[in-house]
């Protein structure tokens, strides 16, 4: 299905229209500014070098995202073999299931809600980052950009059950992260 495109894709278009959103997608995955505005520009370049091969047969939205993930998942895997040269040693990341807790309630914004919007957000944001990389990947790609399991899979490499259980562990740590700061803390 071909995204009706009224105005020929140019470089600025690219730019004006679609940076903001790679970016997102790259904070998202990365989990910092830095690293995020690194892979920014990358797949910015990439796409305008590339832009006279894209043929339509797909969304832009849709190139311009498999195009960021693919960059991110370079850039840290980089990073990784960066870091695991500089330090030979490195711990392992916990991916235990966390115990199920009652889920958590929604509570109604006063007349601060800008304020506690950015809070929310920040907090809710905080909680994406700490997650470890495997679940943070598939959980932006299905809860933050509302992609499906199995082009999620197909992104990363993985048989839609691993998706299924990464972000199934995902959520469960989202829950646990937020339920504090929603719920006034966890009840034992």
């Amino acid at each position: 299905m071909s995204e009706a495109i009224a105005e020929p894709l140019t470089p600025e278009i690219v730019f004006r229209e679609y940076a903001p959103r790679i970016y997102h997608i790259a904070r998202r995955m990365l989990g910092n500014d830095a690293d995020a505005e690194d892979v920014t520009q990358d797949v910015l370049l990439q796409v305008i070098r590339k832009l006279d091969t894209f043929r339509g047969d797909a969304q832009i939205t849709t190139w311009l995202h498999r195009v960021t993930v693919n960059a991110a998942l370079a850039f840290r895997q980089k990073r990784a073999n960066r870091q695991k040269h500089e330090v030979h040693e490195t711990p392992a990341e916990s991916l235990e299931i966390a115990p199920a807790h009652s889920p958590v309630k929604r509570w109604n914004i006063g007349p601060e809600e800008p304020v506690l919007a950015a809070e929310q957000s920040a907090v809710i944001g905080k909680a994406i980052d700490d997650l470890p990389d495997p679940f943070r990947e598939v959980y932006v790609l299905a809860d933050v950009e509302g992609l499906p399991n199995s082009e999620i899979a197909d992104m990363l490499g993985l048989s839609v059950p691993a998706v299924k259980s990464r972000l199934h562990r995902a959520r469960l740590r989202m829950r646990d992260s937020l339920a504090p700061h929603f719920e006034g803390g966890i009840a034992s």
